[in-house]
């Protein structure tokens, strides 16, 4: 089973329609487990190989959901709304509402613009007509939401195009031995893990305006050599 990105209604032109495998759809879809954004280079590895030679196809389909509805649908459909709804009964008035209206909404994808001129009427309160702006709230995210499927099926198809790299294998992973971590920590100035005494000092006692001694860094684990120098290296005047 897949996902569609077009409803056609009974009785009603046929309408573009894409149907996507379910791997595909998932892949359109954000990752609500992470916080990174979405990418295609990503989302093409969740993909089999069998739907990776649909992407082309799909994508190109997919370009024909966003095509604006008819303008003539447009205008039965909003013309059969105001005698149902409207009080109205001014010719000009009707004329000039009906102009306006599918002016405002005709570049919505028709089954797009269908379905929130119904969400719409449904949510009008005490049964007035709704507004442009009434029908928009409903019809505008929904265009947002095919725009962004339609872009990320574009990238993937065009992902799927792209040679595919070689999987590297990551290098064994070497530890380190007990001869390379004395002689780094010789190199960094503390003394070997065995040689080490033991943190006797009292935290309290180093607050305050209290300057660090050559014992307070033998304490932390430097070795005396390297506590000299450092506490040499602070007093030394700055130029």
């Amino acid at each position: 089973m897949g996902q569609e990105m077009a409803v056609q209604h009974p009785g009603e032109a046929a309408l573009p329609r894409l149907c996507m495998p379910r791997g595909i759809a998932a892949a359109l879809a954000d990752n609500a487990f992470s916080l990174s954004e979405w990418m295609a280079s990503t989302a093409i590895a969740r993909i089999s190989d069998d739907d990776r030679k649909r992407l082309p196809s799909l994508a190109e389909q997919a370009e024909s959901t966003l095509i604006p509805v008819r303008p003539d649908w447009l205008e039965k459909r909003l013309s059969t709304m105001y005698l149902a709804m409207s009080h109205e009964r001014d010719a000009d008035r009707a004329t000039a509402w009906l102009h306006e209206s599918v002016r405002l909404l005709r570049d919505l994808p028709q089954d797009i613009v269908g379905n929130a001129i119904d969400e719409a009427v449904k949510k009008s309160d005490r049964g007035f007509m709704p507004s442009v702006g009434a029908i928009r709230a409903f019809a505008d995210p929904a265009l947002d939401e095919r725009k962004k499927k339609v872009a990320r099926l574009r990238a993937l198809a065009g992902a799927s195009l792209a040679p595919r790299l070689p999987r590297q294998e990551p290098d064994a992973f070497e530890h380190c031995s007990p001869e390379d971590a004395a002689e780094i920590l010789k190199e960094f100035g503390f003394a070997p893990m065995g040689q080490r005494a033991g943190r006797t000092f009292d935290p309290a006692k180093l607050r305050g305006p209290k300057s660090f001694t050559v014992e307070d860094y033998v304490a932390l684990g430097l070795t005396r050599e390297a506590a000299e120098a450092a506490i040499a290296d602070m007093q030394r005047p700055r130029s």
